[in-house]
């Protein structure tokens, strides 16, 4: 490449904050000096000055109960609050749990307990009443189904094989297996929010298909509980102050930054675009997550002749274009991007389950490039900054450009 004076300048994207910009930032400098020594590299770091956060101190959260959250003991409420956590998850969590307690147990040679059981769940057919409850809950048009998908679950099956007394556990796990299959199969029909049953009539379903089954023990409750108290105990601890306050402190910066942009963007475009102004051509916008929605609305915005490249990493530009939620252009299938719009470099992951392409989206300025991080997301939308992949990328763009 012939020497030029290239700029370049990382935009970050929502919910980051130091030092953790100032790390990411060290990575990208290391990684691009490593092709070139003379890179100037320019902070843009908006989240100090412009970001969310919870600016009466999380007035607005409702305060949990300290106490309970520090007890060792589990209350039944607890441990079924924890125990759905892990059945909406994996719903046959429990009969996993049966079968290695069984093992344990040992049992009675050529004595074949489930069998039965196993029958009665196959022919189940829900009464007038339990028909009426599953539909009051949203999931009566998922039951059969959620039965087909159980019963040939291999988990399931050992289970059947190893049943030991009391069954009542067993009745009562497949009831909740059931139920946590129902409500997995309507949220990803309808969508995460669509299921309606509360825990109240969840709890009361899973009563009435174990007493279809055959019914249950008193203290049923307490078997699975202390072979997995430990799990539950965890989760609560970890979860019962965060559910509140940690989850909404942290979202503050994340969904917070993105809903303030929607809401107050010109702010964070400027910040953009006085850091910019004061550099010359060749720059290079490096731009993460919602960074890379600040900088596309602020090119479609207003030509910026510093700007010879802009790359977009795991970014959200193309889905918001395409849903018509971009705020620099409204979507139009016979629309082009300016030709004011410098090149344009996207790189995404297709594990990263924020990042989109935009080749289609876009026709003639974009170019998308793949890249595998190998992890699973969340932490694949944070994984570029090691992966020698997109610099590689990102040096043979800027090449292209300065050799024409």
């Amino acid at each position: 490449m012939r020497q030029w004076d290239w700029n370049l300048v990382f935009i970050h994207g929502t919910g980051v904050r130091e030092p953790a910009y100032s790390k990411t930032f060290s990575i990208i400098i290391r990684k691009l000096k490593e092709r070139n020594e003379n890179l100037r590299f320019q902070k843009c770091y908006w989240g100090g000055s412009l970001g969310t956060t919870l600016n009466a101190g999380g007035l607005s959260i409702p305060v949990s109960d300290q106490k309970k959250a520090s007890e060792t003991d589990l209350t039944d409420e607890d441990y079924v609050l924890g125990l759905w956590q892990l059945l909406y998850q994996d719903p046959l969590i429990e009969l996993q749990i049966l079968t290695i307690s069984s093992e344990d147990k040992g049992s009675v040679f050529g004595e074949k307990l489930g069998e039965d059981l196993d029958n009665r769940v196959r022919a189940l057919n829900p009464s007038s009443n339990l028909q009426e409850m599953l539909d009051q809950a949203g999931i009566g048009e998922f039951f059969s189904q959620s039965q087909s998908i159980i019963v040939n679950e291999s988990d399931y099956q050992k289970a059947i094989e190893s049943a030991t007394e009391p069954l009542g556990e067993y009745r009562i796990a497949i009831a909740r297996a059931l139920v946590a299959q129902s409500a997995i199969l309507v949220r990803d029909k309808y969508g995460e929010f669509a299921l309606s049953v509360n825990g109240g009539l969840r709890d009361q379903i899973v009563e009435q298909i174990a007493a279809e089954l055959g019914g249950t023990e008193k203290g049923v409750l307490s078997g699975i509980k202390e072979m997995i108290s430990g799990t539950i105990r965890r989760i609560i601890q970890n979860n019962l102050q965060r559910k509140r306050n940690g989850f909404t402190e942290e979202y503050s910066g994340t969904l917070g930054d993105i809903l303030m942009y929607q809401a107050r963007g010109q702010k964070l475009r400027d910040f953009v675009r006085t850091t910019v102004e004061r550099l010359e051509y060749p720059t290079v916008l490096i731009a993460h997550s919602l960074g890379g929605i600040i900088a596309v609305d602020l090119l479609l915005e207003q030509q910026l002749p510093q700007v010879a490249l802009l790359v977009t990493i795991g970014s959200q530009s193309p889905i918001l274009y395409e849903l018509n939620a971009l705020v620099g252009m409204e979507y139009n299938p016979n629309a082009k991007l300016p030709d004011t719009f410098p090149d344009w470099l996207n790189i995404y992951d297709r594990n990263d389950f924020l990042s989109y392409v935009g080749e289609k989206i876009f026709p003639g300025k974009i170019e998308d490039v793949e890249i595998d991080s190998k992890q699973p997301f969340p932490e694949s939308h944070g994984a570029y900054w090691n992966n020698d992949k997109v610099w590689d990328a990102v040096w043979q763009k800027m090449e292209k450009i300065v050799n024409g």
